[in-house]
């Protein structure tokens, strides 16, 4: 049970740090689960990392990403990754298109996601790492056409909700295999 909830909450984390935005009622829980991480991580850089090691420092990390400034500054005004943002419920409908300034800001949130992506190549298991690399794949996607103007805020921020759903899915469909 608590690796199931530990899991549980590293797919969670991941989902709300590199594309926060899955569904406005569970935000609040995927914040709840972030700042209380199970068990720290591994300092043993030669040693071989067990899966749930690996999952916590991704989880880790994206709180890190989250509570940095960046993603304090693109909450409620680009995505809606605190569902207690007044703007929260606009930025799903927003016809908005990137301004210059928020054009730049989402770009160095993407960049600062890398390092969290990383971790996530050390991911044993060849299909629980496809299944973090398909959802980045798709999620630069989103951020991309946000970044070009291709769509609008409210567009992505729907999108973003659509790949962390599907991403939880084939989570815990690998983890049950």
């Amino acid at each position: 049970m608590k690796k199931l909830l530990l899991i549980s909450s590293i797919a969670l984390g991941l989902l709300g740090g590199c594309a926060s935005n899955e569904n406005i009622s569970t935000q609040s829980n995927v914040a709840t689960m972030q700042s209380k991480p199970s068990i720290a991580p591994s300092k043993s850089a030669s040693a071989p990392k067990p899966k749930d090691d690996i999952q916590n420092e991704i989880a880790l990390c994206i709180q890190a990403v989250n509570e940095g400034k960046t993603a304090q500054s693109i909450n409620g005004t680009i995505f809606a990754l605190d569902p207690a943002n007044p703007s929260s419920k606009f930025l799903y409908s927003s016809p908005n298109k990137l301004s210059t300034d928020e054009t730049v800001l989402l770009a160095k949130f993407k960049r600062e996601t890398q390092k969290c992506r990383q971790i996530a190549m050390k991911i044993q298991n060849p299909s629980l790492r496809k299944v973090y690399q398909n959802y980045f794949a798709k999620i630069d996607r989103v951020y991309d056409g946000l970044i070009y103007k291709k769509i609008t805020t409210g567009v992505a921020n729907q999108e973003r909700s659509l790949l962390m759903t599907q991403f939880k899915m084939q989570f815990l469909d690998t983890l049950n295999k």
